[in-house]
């Protein structure tokens, strides 16, 4: 009895012993900070300047008068010499009657589409299937109430009914089908006819990219003019308030070569050499990068210079800018991107073996989880953000360097080359 009472209170002493070192254990390690990290990764920086400048095009604007205007091509698009770019109607049943031929060609087209597709062997599972899904987008349009594309999608279950019937075998479904195109052809017809008797058409003079904005620039400035100026003169170009001319209906670019002319202080712009091509970035009106040749940069006055660019891409997309902000992009970085908080300033002394002066020096570095253990990566800073630091290992061949992917330790106290870390 005396030996099994022994046994319990050494038992119960062991409990007690290993919990009181379970809590020393976690209070102490409470009391120490834990080790943040983040992972390193690769990054791209585009260094640059600002600088304000007009987009400079060949351009012939086009004119007409009518109450109502109707724009045939999208913006952007090519279109050829004599092609209609443009309708103007005197009142509004004009515009109607447009619509109406709009919507009755694209009926025509659709169902000249299921005829002629009527004897081609086809699925009927799949015709099935897509009959089904074209009235369940009917049922979900006028549920929702969404009428917008209701005609659209009639006609697309229409075609799909015939082309089932003439899967079917169903031969005068296709007998009905010819009669109705027949019908539609004659209404279009007619539609055509009154239609040139309230509208005047506008065709482009020659060949080219369309646009339906003209701003008035277009005879403020051209190439020819634009070689020759100087920053005043751009600068007042830039400051000017400029209007369409009214009755415009729209411009033609004529030329694939379009032009940016851009004010710049002389100071930033060493190092920029004609013939070079650069990135411009534009980001206010639209979103994108260009790669622009630099033609020309003219004489320097009063500390600034007229820089002009070229390019034969993009011109699509740039069709509604002209006064516009861009960062010409002089030079693309590419190192490893860590948080500012990361970065550590030590300082080291070195000794001069021949005359054993010693002198203290500076350097950067980051700390780096390895297995274990922290460790120190000598790095050099190549660009400096608010947010973060762009570097790359002060010796790139070494075997102990930065690498991306790694642990980034952010603790600022406390941490030191070799240290347990985990």
């Amino acid at each position: 009895m005396k030996q099994s009472n022994l046994a319990t209170k050494i038992t119960i002493s062991v409990l007690a012993v290993g919990l009181i070192a379970y809590l020393v254990f976690y209070i102490v390690r409470g009391w120490q900070d834990e080790t943040v990290t983040v992972p390193a990764y690769s990054a791209v920086i585009q260094v640059g300047t600002d600088a304000s400048g007009i987009v400079v095009r060949e351009e012939t604007v086009l004119s007409g008068s009518g109450a109502y205007v109707e724009l045939i091509p999208s913006e952007g698009e090519k279109v050829s010499a004599g092609q209609t770019v443009a309708l103007l109607y005197h009142d509004a049943s004009g515009q109607a009657t447009s619509q109406a031929i709009n919507t009755l060609s694209a009926e025509i087209e659709q169902l000249n589409y299921a005829l002629s597709s009527g004897t081609d062997t086809t699925d009927t599972s799949r015709l099935d299937a897509a009959v089904l899904d074209c009235i369940t987008d009917l049922r979900s349009l006028t549920a929702s109430g969404d009428l917008s594309s209701l005609e659209d999608s009639t006609l697309n279950l229409r075609t799909m009914v015939f082309k089932r019937d003439y899967t079917y075998g169903d031969h005068e479904a296709a007998g009905g089908l010819a009669v109705l195109c027949d019908e539609k052809e004659s209404e279009l017809a007619a539609l055509k006819s009154s239609l040139s008797q309230v509208a005047t058409s506008v065709a482009a003079p020659a060949s080219g990219v369309f646009s339906g904005v003209a701003d008035g620039y277009e005879s403020l400035i051209d190439l020819v003019s634009v070689l020759d100026m100087t920053p005043s003169q751009l600068s007042g170009l830039l400051g000017r308030d400029v209007a369409a001319p009214g009755g415009t209906v729209g411009k033609l670019i004529t030329s694939s070569t379009w032009y940016f002319a851009a004010i710049l202080a002389e100071e930033d712009a060493k190092g920029l050499l004609e013939g070079r091509t650069y990135t411009i970035s534009f980001s206010y009106d639209w979103f994108g990068q260009v790669d622009m040749t630099l033609e020309q940069i003219s004489d320097p006055e009063n500390g600034q210079v007229v820089l002009l660019f070229s390019s034969r891409t993009n011109l699509a997309d740039t069709t509604l800018l002209r006064v516009q902000t861009v960062d010409i992009v002089t030079q693309e970085l590419e190192g490893i991107r860590i948080p500012r908080r990361a970065l550590r300033v030590l300082t080291e002394t070195v000794t001069d073996e021949e005359t054993g002066e010693t002198t203290e020096t500076q350097y950067t570095a980051v700390y780096t989880v390895v297995g274990t253990q922290a460790e120190l990566q000598r790095v050099n800073v190549l660009y400096t953000d608010e947010n973060f630091y762009l570097v790359e290992p002060a010796d790139p061949d070494a075997s102990r360097r930065l690498r991306a992917g790694d642990e980034i330790i952010l603790n600022t106290t406390g941490i030191y080359d070799g240290k347990v870390v985990r």
